[in-house]
């Protein structure tokens, strides 16, 4: 097998991401949560800012290392979309989130992926801007914050001033990104 690769570190971070995030963070967000003990939270949400920030490592190992594939960088983006998408759909199952919100959130995912896929079909590779880096930074925080917040939350409270601050900016810097990622694309496009 001469053809046959190692797995990178990069690769390896990615598809912890991948595989451990979408079963591990559903499961303790929904078990133990609405238990609305804070230290148990704490952890929850610790576990997943872990998971978040392989994010970070395993782009950061790739470049330092000069390990940057195609394979490894379809895996980061499925990898972000299981991460998200698993910790909004358990945040809304136990009612500290919104589901008009993670709509909103995950709406915008399948559009920018629908784009991407478009990209590929026409020989285009749009990259990921820093505003789409932004976005998941902030998409990140946002959950580990509604991980960590006590319910019943008093609307007025610190916690509900934060978290709709993370939400907005969320949301924003969201729709900004796949604005920005729809203009790329045309202008790729129209070449």
């Amino acid at each position: 097998m001469k053809n046959f690769k190692k797995i990178t570190l990069p690769t390896y971070l990615t598809l912890l991401r991948l595989f451990g995030a979408p079963i591990l963070v559903p499961f303790f967000i929904v078990n133990y949560v609405p238990q609305n003990n804070f230290v148990i939270n704490l952890l929850i949400a610790s576990l997943f800012l872990m998971f978040g920030f392989t994010d970070y490592l395993d782009g950061f190992f790739a470049r330092k290392y000069q390990q940057q594939t195609q394979l490894g960088a379809t895996l980061d983006h499925l990898a972000d979309k299981f991460l998200t998408f698993s910790a909004y759909l358990a945040l809304v199952a136990i009612g500290k989130m919104e589901y008009f919100w993670a709509i909103l959130l995950i709406g915008r995912e399948f559009f920018v992926m629908g784009l991407r896929e478009i990209a590929l079909e026409n020989d285009m590779r749009v990259q990921v801007s820093s505003w789409g880096k932004l976005k998941t930074v902030t998409h990140i925080a946002l959950i580990a914050w509604m991980i960590i917040k006590p319910v019943p939350l008093n609307y007025s409270s610190l916690w509900y001033g934060i978290e709709l601050i993370l939400l907005v900016a969320s949301v924003l810097l969201s729709y900004f990104s796949a604005i920005n990622y729809f203009i790329v694309f045309y202008a790729h496009l129209k070449k």
